[in-house]
């Protein structure tokens, strides 16, 4: 999210990474911290909470009951629990291109396709209206409206914003572009694929292969007003 639209920027502390994304602050899936240590959490939840002007939220690791129980207090709820989930990619097979297919995308229209698919008027819209094609991050789009984006890191690599227009689904197009991306990230390389995935999205990562990897809560603030 790091200079994908006006003000975006992340936090990084010994530890942890956040992302701030005043555009989209009502939006706190962009608004987000992740930790690799409780503590150095709390030692910085000041300086975090200062930084969001409005909607903020922490990803938990189901087995962290201290740090939900530390987040409560500090009046977060939980929001959500995705699940994370993994993908060794020689399972992985390329089916016939859907239609439209655009493996090459202007990733700018992610957002644009996302907030039609979630009804968040503008959010993700604005959020990414900045983001640029850089090495490592791939857009792929098909028609009518299915999209995602993958980004390499290390031997990984990771999917994210995979939308359907309501209007469009059931016809195999998220999957579809899933199984080309993860192909051609295999041919670059990358070993395993790993994403965060909601109830709607679980049956066709599963169906594809993916494990669980224990769900990840959302815990989620908002400032009063």
């Amino acid at each position: 999210m790091d200079g994908a639209s006006d003000g975006a920027r992340l936090v990084e502390r010994e530890g942890l990474v956040a992302s701030v994304v005043p555009a989209a602050s009502e939006r706190s899936v962009v608004n987000s911290v992740v930790y690799e240590d409780p503590a150095a959490l709390q030692d910085a939840y000041a300086e975090l909470e200062a930084a969001y002007t409005d909607a903020w939220t922490v990803w938990v690791p189901d087995h962290d009951h201290e740090t939900a129980g530390f987040l409560e207090r500090q009046g977060h709820l939980l929001d959500a629990d995705p699940e994370a989930m993994i993908l060794d990619l020689d399972e992985i097979e390329r089916p016939p291109e859907p239609p439209a297919f655009d493996p090459g995308a202007d990733p700018r229209v992610i957002g644009e396709l996302n907030d039609v698919a979630y009804g968040t008027p503008g959010s993700f819209t604005r959020a990414l209206a900045r983001l640029a094609p850089r090495e490592g991050l791939y857009a792929y789009t098909a028609g009518p409206g299915s999209c995602l984006l993958t980004m390499d890191h290390e031997d990984d690599c990771s999917v994210w914003f995979v939308a359907t227009d309501p209007a469009a689904r059931g016809q195999g197009l998220a999957g579809a572009l899933m199984a080309h991306s993860l192909a051609d990230a295999r041919e670059r390389g990358r070993t395993t694929s790993t994403l965060q995935a909601t109830d709607l999205g679980r049956p066709v990562y599963e169906r594809m292969g993916y494990r669980s990897l224990g769900e990840i809560q959302m815990w989620e603030k908002r400032r009063a007003g």
